[in-house]
Formats: C-alpha cells, sequence, structure tokens
C-alpha cells in the first residue's frame, strides 16, 4: 500500500513539475515603426509584451499623414493626425521572432484640407483603420530586431466634422527596429 501511494505522489508531483515548466520567456520591445502606401505614411513607437510562447500584444503611438490626393472623394485631399493602435501577433516559432501574423486596430484623429474645383475646405475625422498583417522578425544577438512587415486593411471615417473625406482599402509596407528587453 505504502508503495502506491508513494508511486502517486511521485507521478502528481513529476506532472506538477512538468506543467510548470516554459519553454520561452517573456519580453518586452521597444522601437519605431515607419508604415507607408500611396495614401499616406505613418512614424509610430512600438511597445510589445511578448509572452513566452508564441504570442505578442502590440501599442503603437504615432503621427501619420494622409495623402488621398485625387483618391479620396474629392480632387485633391491631404491631411494628418496622431493616433493609437492595437495589435495581437502570432509567431510561429515559439520564441517571438521569425514569421508572424497579426492583426491590428488603429483609431486616427485626422484633420484633412480637400479641394473640389475651386472649392476647398477642412475636414476633422476620427478614422478606424482594422488590418491584417505578416512579416518576418529578425533577430540580431538575441537584443535588437528588425521586422519587415506588410498589412491590409479598411480606412474608416466613424465621426466626421465637415464633408466626408476618402475611405477604403489600403495597403501598407513597413519596417520597425528596436531593442527587446
Amino acid at each position: 500500500m505504502k508503495k502506491y501511494i508513494f508511486l502517486i505522489i511521485f507521478f502528481l508531483c513529476a506532472t506538477l513539475y512538468a506543467t510548470t515548466q516554459d519553454f520561452g520567456y517573456k519580453t518586452i520591445d521597444v522601437g519605431a515603426e515607419f508604415l507607408t502606401s500611396s495614401k499616406g505614411n505613418t512614424t509610430s513607437l512600438l511597445l510589445a509584451y511578448n509572452l513566452p510562447v508564441h504570442h505578442a500584444f502590440l501599442l503603437r503611438a504615432g503621427y501619420t499623414s494622409s495623402k488621398w490626393k485625387e483618391k479620396g472623394n474629392h480632387d485633391y485631399e491631404e491631411g494628418s493626425g496622431f493616433g493609437v493602435s492595437l495589435g495581437y501577433r502570432y509567431y510561429f516559432l515559439v520564441r517571438p521572432h521569425g514569421f508572424f501574423l497579426g492583426v491590428n486596430a488603429q483609431a486616427w484623429k485626422l484633420s484633412i484640407d480637400w479641394r473640389e474645383g475651386t472649392t476647398t475646405g477642412k475636414t476633422k475625422t476620427w478614422g478606424l483603420q482594422p488590418t491584417v498583417e505578416m512579416g518576418y522578425m529578425f533577430l540580431i544577438n538575441d537584443m535588437f530586431f528588425i521586422s519587415p512587415t506588410i498589412s491590409s486593411g479598411i480606412q474608416s471615417n466613424f465621426k466626421t466634422e465637415g464633408q466626408e473625406v476618402g475611405e477604403g482599402f489600403i495597403t501598407r509596407f513597413g519596417i520597425s527596429a528596436g531593442w527587446k528587453f
């Protein structure tokens, strides 16, 4: 009887010990990101919280310049503003580097100058841009990273003061770089 009790306790302890082991380690990425498309550019500060295995949550804050020009609702549209972005990435390798897929939700407060023939005006709008992204994180010496990305999504304006301005499909190419802590 003592033998069975000992074996049960041994297997319980071994199971508990085995399930408490992590493959990876938690890191925080701090860096900068630049995104570009035919409809504008975005420069952001990037903060990512990487979980031990596969997952990362991102926060970005930055400045965007919107240059829809003739692709908007008017002959010419151009403006800029500040915004934030929340995101999630799934890394295919156990540690957060290599190929990844992700989703982002970006919100921008934009001031857009527009021209339609000889009429001009200014529109203030809140833009929402949900996107999906894919990229590759190159890790250098386990502390510096460079990540080229491509993302696609829909630009939609949900609160507008003034005339409607450009909305629609957008594809962006980007690069981010920074340090892992």
